[in-house]
């Protein structure tokens, strides 16, 4: 499994996230409780801007692994970037 999640990560840093969510997708069903690979769905969502399913996918991978180094920190930066407000842009 730790090839293949290899695999995976390569797959995310060389932007090619369509190919690394079909793998990842295929690797949760085979194994359901891994928190990395529910964080690492998490973060192609994240890169993907598709921050609901981004938050989702890092909240599963905590109630995985309540210690995981990097899912609540991405939780944060999504709710921080969902939370954006500029009221200079409503009040000219």
């Amino acid at each position: 499994m730790t090839e293949e999640i290899k695999q995976v990560k390569e797959l995310i840093e060389a932007h090619q996230l369509d190919q690394a969510q079909q793998q990842l997708t295929r690797l949760i069903g085979q194994q359901a409780n891994s928190a990395e690979l529910h964080y690492l769905s998490g973060l192609i969502y994240y890169k993907q801007q598709q921050w609901g399913k981004a938050i989702n996918a890092f909240n599963e991978a905590l109630a995985l692994d309540p210690k995981h180094p990097d899912a609540q920190t991405h939780i944060d930066l999504a709710n921080s970037i969902l939370g954006y407000f500029n009221p200079d842009m409503f009040n000219p």
